[in-house]
């Protein structure tokens, strides 16, 4: 006998449901729409919701990752969500260049592969950025919770453009950083319980979320 478990993460309800209560239909004016398989982040679903001559109050947006503000303007947060990315490709690449060992004078021990500065050069600079991303979001979730509570013109001015600058370097960088942790662990780099085939699958759509990197680069130089 064989079943389909399914792990849904949504929100049915605003100021009031989108479904019927007892029959499960759509309600009048609202849609419902799935995105279908993914090459990556399939154990999320992925859909949009569309209304139709339905008001929605600001307040009761879906705002988890992105808001409105009272101004019209676009924020979003989601950025933060990369940090992972980008310590967990070069945590797999360290720990496993300071327990491979390779060569070494004759009669003794084999070195450490981290030990080669070739292979410190690679992933020492990935290592820093990936604290400076963890601190950078720090900042900027400070900087957001503040703009929440202030409803401050200029701290929503400033976490805009922290928020799409980070945005663009640090999945643009993660992407780039994929392959070098991929190869720097050599040939045990490429089966899949190693993860970054998983790695990259998933983040590869963080470059497109919210729009181009290019295009916002563009954007930034513009409002900045």
């Amino acid at each position: 006998m064989t079943r389909s478990p399914t792990q849904a993460f949504s929100q049915r309800y605003s100021s009031g449901p989108f479904t019927d209560l007892e029959t499960q239909a759509v309600l009048p004016g609202i849609e419902i729409n799935d995105c279908g398989y993914k090459i990556g982040l399939n154990v999320v679903d992925s859909g949009a919701l569309r209304f139709c001559s339905v008001r929605i109050p600001r307040d009761n947006l879906l705002n988890r990752f992105g808001d409105v503000a009272r101004d019209g303007k676009y924020i979003s947060s989601l950025p933060t969500i990369n940090r992972r990315f980008a310590a967990t490709l070069v945590t797999i690449a360290v720990r496993y260049a300071l327990l491979r060992q390779q060569f070494g004078p004759p009669k003794e021990s084999e070195i450490s592969v981290m030990d080669y500065q070739s292979h410190q050069h690679k992933l020492m600079p990935m290592l820093a950025s990936a604290y400076a991303f963890h601190f950078s979001r720090a900042y900027l979730v400070d900087m957001y919770s503040e703009m929440k509570k202030t409803n401050d013109e200029d701290v929503t001015d400033d976490v805009h453009v922290l928020s799409s600058g980070l945005k663009s370097y640090i999945t643009s960088y993660t992407a780039k950083s994929i392959s070098i942790c991929r190869e720097s662990c050599g040939v045990h780099g490429y089966p899949a319980v190693n993860h970054f085939g998983g790695l990259w699958n998933d983040h590869d759509i963080f470059q497109t979320f919210e729009g181009d990197n290019i295009v916002r680069c563009s954007r930034l130089l513009e409002i900045s």
